[in-house]
């Protein structure tokens, strides 16, 4: 739990232990020194002898349930906290344990039901923007959707920018399907500058993953929008700039992509990091290649990502494949390609890649055991695949399994 009160807790512990104890009990108070200690089962010991003699003492119920919850035992301390908060009602140290236990055993309904509790309680302590946000995440939890809300604008409105009741009342807000107050409120949250970047994009990166495509052509440009601003208040977060890449892609704009795999690189560059660097050079190459149908330019990106990281799989496997379907430079294509089977040898993808270029250099029978491993590891998904594989038997002049694996492949376009 968040403890909104715990320092309150910590500085009042000795004035309400004294307060607690039974008059005249020397062994009640060795018992609470040995708990403010930190001495849980020497203190629960003398509590639990303590509670035998009398059952209904409100203070050693309550003190024998703090010190079985510091030591896990969450069974036992919620019973003898439930006692004790049954004996006197109205002691808010007994409600707080409560809900500090029910936290413990991840019951975030009668946890937040406690809190609830304390706010009408004793507002002047506990009626602030942390304890009201813990009280509308239990409410979430329930299902009780407009007092989860409620509290939430009720701690937004005593503290303005706190990020948690911000980003609880966006995320209801969206599960409730009210996108015009849910994007709102998160533009308010991204704008927050005491909200960490990281936190903020992924969070549109974790909105994007999970909309489908009716979603974006209604809130497409609003998502993109917020992206920008996200990104125009963090520049140096990687995660933002990943995720307006991806939003280009989205929008086939090619060039603000290869711009922004600039970004990348030089953010890469900076920070020391080859593998963000070498991610950024691959997607731009494939966009050279596949989009722009520039080989040379593709090829000349690749390039400069394997000087990057040499072992960069994808750029080695599309590099070599491409090479393949020219038929250039298939030695060259060959060695890049042994060194993906070498690096993830029960890759299909990469499988039929070294297999293909081995049947290209006239080698089918080498070929061969690397397309029977890759129909072990998704190959007979892939028409691409078991079109090579037939093609390779029947070099080998295995003709019926050739046919086998050609009408495989045609059952697959």
């Amino acid at each position: 739990m968040r403890k909104p009160v715990l320092y309150i807790l910590l500085v009042t512990l000795c004035c309400a232990l004294h307060a607690q104890a039974p008059s005249g009990s020397d062994l009640f108070l060795t018992a609470a020194a040995g708990y403010s200690e930190g001495n849980y089962a020497q203190a629960k010991e003398i509590f639990a002898q303590l509670h035998e003699q009398d059952p209904s003492d409100d203070a050693v119920n309550y003190y024998l349930g703090l010190c079985e919850m510091a030591l896990g035992q969450l069974d036992p301390a919620e019973e003898h906290l439930l006692s004790a908060a049954q004996l006197d009602s109205a002691n808010t140290w007994y409600i707080y344990a409560l809900a500090t236990l029910y936290d413990a055993r991840h019951n975030q309904v009668r946890a937040g039901e406690y809190l609830e509790k304390l706010v009408r309680m004793e507002p002047a302590l506990y009626n602030n923007a942390n304890t009201l946000s813990m009280v509308a995440e239990s409410k979430v939890v329930a299902r009780q959707d407009s007092l989860a809300l409620s509290y939430y604008d009720q701690a937004l409105e005593l503290e303005p920018g706190y990020a948690p009741a911000q980003l609880g009342r966006v995320e209801l807000l969206r599960r409730m399907g009210r996108y015009v107050p849910f994007f709102s409120g998160l533009e308010e949250f991204i704008r927050n500058d005491a909200v960490r970047p990281e936190i903020k994009s992924n969070y549109l990166t974790a909105l994007m993953d999970n909309i489908d495509s009716p979603f974006y052509w209604v809130w497409g440009d609003t998502i993109n929008r917020l992206v920008d601003v996200d990104r125009e208040m963090h520049p140096d977060d990687y995660g933002i700039q990943m995720l307006k890449l991806r939003m280009c892609y989205i929008k086939q704009d090619w060039q603000a992509v290869l711009d922004q795999c600039d970004v990348l690189v030089r953010m890469g560059r900076q920070a020391g990091n080859k593998d963000q660097v070498a991610e950024a050079l691959s997607i731009a190459g494939d966009v050279w290649y596949q989009q722009l149908q520039d080989k040379k330019k593709a090829y000349e990106t690749y390039e400069e990502a394997l000087k990057a990281d040499p072992d960069r799989t994808s750029v080695l496997n599309n590099y070599a494949y491409y090479l393949s379907l020219e038929g250039k430079s298939l030695r060259k294509a060959l060695k890049m390609s042994r060194r993906t089977v070498e690096l993830e040898p029960d890759n299909a993808t990469y499988l039929d890649t070294y297999g293909w270029l081995l049947y290209l250099l006239k080698r089918p029978k080498e070929a061969k055991p690397y397309f029977k491993h890759a129909m072990l590891y998704g190959g007979k998904d892939s028409a691409t695949v078991l079109e090579h594989y037939s093609k390779v038997l029947e070099a080998l002049g295995e003709d019926d399994l050739a046919l086998y694996y050609k009408n495989l492949a045609e059952q697959k376009k």
